[in-house]
């Protein structure tokens, strides 16, 4: 029995004198129970569709249906169906405690009391997993972490009673362990509450392991649709084919000519971090961090939501000041012991490490045209005063061209533009003052595999050309493995591994690094299925004491030492990890002349 079903959707925006068609007469359903899902690239209409269902395009946009309809009546959008979005941040209020804002959406859909909402919103947030409800319904969204806020928003879904969630992209901004824990808590509410469910994503690898029926959509329409089985094994339709030898990617790049010279001659590192710690709070942070990168290189940070990456990227961007340790650039070392008032880390680098943001469009201004950010950019880097407008514009032209874009585009906003090209236009921005390093802060996870894989490309064309040191940060460490020569893993702002990257994503040593690697979701439902989360619940990570290894709590190999002492680091050759296991006072002296392995 089709509990949702839609036939015959079209819809048309009507902007000034233009009309575009976004859908054109789309019809898919959803079984009682059942998992669907709707995968295609960004601009393929997919989210259009889900808001036509909800009824919440707005009055630009013409739809017309054959029907919409659940359980055979007209859909009553937020009673028979509830959407869980991508950007958990933004569709919270970020001034209402969480326990009110579920209250309130339990108060909506069934007479209560006060304190029959706060029960039940207290067992919906149980019930999403999230542990301590009490204790977070106290708290506000930016308190919480990306994943936690991802199951608030669930909780909410399910406040509503409906019969059919739609979730568009609910994981593209999270982690791999975080995903897995959220993909398995959705299939866990569908087996358990009988509820429908209509899953909307690029990742083929999501769609893979939660979905029993797909949908394929490419400008506006649905080119193919059958089971899982049939999507991912036999795909007929060339575009289908196409998604899914984007999302297996490329292989992962050769030596790098850069990194052979590197290994004859070894150079003076680019940038060191010599012991830096950067705590907030209690907990958060980094602590203790010791890394280099070489002028020319692909470094890769890797680690979950929340464990100190980006903090790491504000450090090494001057925005922040360590507590303790030493940051050098070029052997200069900027000194961070007379307070955060003496803290001058940009104007000492003067530019020469620049940024490329994950949210492209939260990183430009949308009041100035994309000729006026890249100017100011250019402005913002000393001695470029001398540039005559003339002159400036010229220089942003030719950054727009090598960025992929046009000499036109200077003069649009970036509301006027995909994520792909947006993402373009932050990465013109950031070479355009010349930098010697730049910083990619997950600044492909909310592309889609094909734009993802066609601005990489371009930045790694780049990269090499003008060869340009990159630390790419990201969670992703299928996406590392193809573009970087070395790596560390953060763990809660604790380094628990580093090497070079073949050999860490191929041989992990630390426990944690293996985690990683085995929560990547395969475009291949069989497997995909087969993926566990390690975490039961969002936050049991860690030791109680805030003492010894942070993984030691869901660690399969801890031993005593690992909640009281902290680890290492232990180094052989040019790997170094911290993990007792490589340790021979914990585990034994070793013969001379023995090779360390894997111990895991």
């Amino acid at each position: 029995m089709s509990i949702l079903e839609v036939r015959n959707l079209s819809v048309q925006y009507h902007t000034g004198q233009e009309s575009r068609q976004a859908l054109d007469g789309i019809s898919f359903s959803v079984g009682e129970g059942e998992t669907v899902g709707i995968v295609g690239e960004s601009g393929s209409g997919k989210s259009t569709a889900m808001l036509a269902v909800m009824g919440l395009l707005g009055d630009s946009a013409e739809v017309s249906s054959d029907g919409i309809t659940v359980c055979e009546r007209p859909v009553q959008p937020g009673r028979d169906i509830a959407m869980i979005l991508q950007d958990s941040l933004n569709c919270l209020n970020p001034a209402v405690k969480i326990g009110r804002q579920i209250t309130e959406t339990v108060r909506i859909h069934r007479k209560c009391t006060r304190r029959e909402a706060k029960e039940r919103a207290e067992e919906l947030l149980d019930m999403a997993g999230i542990r301590s409800p009490k204790l977070r319904m106290g708290q506000y969204p930016f308190e919480l972490s990306g994943g936690m806020r991802q199951r608030v928003a669930i909780a909410i879904a399910l406040a509503c009673e409906p019969r059919v969630i739609i979730a568009d992209e609910p994981t593209t901004a999270l982690d791999a362990a975080v995903q897995v824990q959220i993909l398995h808590l959705l299939k866990r509410i569908v087996e358990d509450t009988g509820t429908s469910l209509l899953v909307v994503s690029h990742d083929m690898g999501v769609i893979a392991a939660l979905c029993s029926r797909v949908y394929v959509m490419k400008t506006g329409r649905i080119i193919e649709a059958g089971s899982a089985e049939e999507i991912f094994y036999a795909p007929v339709h060339e575009y289908t084919k196409k998604l899914l030898r984007d999302t297996k990617g490329h292989k992962p790049i050769p030596t790098h000519p850069q990194e052979a010279h590197l290994r004859g001659k070894p150079q003076p590192p680019l940038l060191r971090l010599e012991h830096v710690t950067k705590v907030f709070g209690t907990d958060e942070g980094i602590r203790d961090v010791s890394m280099e990168i070489r002028a020319g290189e692909v470094y890769a940070l890797a680690g979950e939501s929340g464990s100190g990456k980006t903090t790491l990227a504000r450090l090494l961007t001057g925005l922040l000041a360590p507590d303790d340790g030493k940051i050098l650039y070029r052997g200069e070392c900027l000194d961070a012991g007379k307070g955060k008032r003496a803290w001058n880390g940009k104007s000492a680098w003067n530019g020469k490490i620049q940024m490329v943001f994950q949210d492209a469009y939260g990183s430009l201004n949308p009041c100035l045209t994309v000729g006026q950010a890249l100017s100011e950019a250019l402005r913002a880097q000393g001695g470029q005063d001398r540039l005559t407008p003339a002159e400036r514009r010229r220089r942003v032209e030719e950054m727009l061209c090598m960025a992929g874009l046009s000499p036109e585009d200077a003069d649009r906003y970036p509301d006027e533009f995909s994520g792909g090209e947006r993402q373009r236009i932050g990465i013109a921005r950031a070479l355009i003052p010349e930098p010697e390093l730049l910083i990619c802060d997950e600044a492909f996870s909310a592309l889609d595999a094909s734009t993802r894989k066609q601005v990489l490309d371009l930045l790694l064309s780049i990269q090499k050309e003008k060869k340009i040191a990159c630390l790419f940060i990201s969670h992703d460490l299928a996406l590392i493995r193809q573009v970087s020569s070395r790596i560390s893993v953060l763990c809660q702002g604790r380094l628990a591994e580093s090497g070079e990257t073949k050999d860490v994503c191929s041989d992990p040593w630390h426990p944690y690094t293996k985690m990683l690697l085995n929560s990547v979701l395969p475009p291949d439902p069989l497997k995909a299925g087969k993926v566990r989360p390690v975490f039961a619940e969002e936050g049991t990570q860690g030791t109680d004491s805030g003492k010894g290894c942070p993984f030691a709590a869901s660690c399969g190999y801890a031993m005593k030492c690992c909640f009281e002492e902290t680890p290492g680091p232990y180094r052989f050759g040019s790997r170094e990890t911290a993990c007792f296991l490589y340790s021979e006072k914990h585990t034994g002296k070793r013969a001379e002349g023995y090779t360390m392995t894997s111990q895991i």
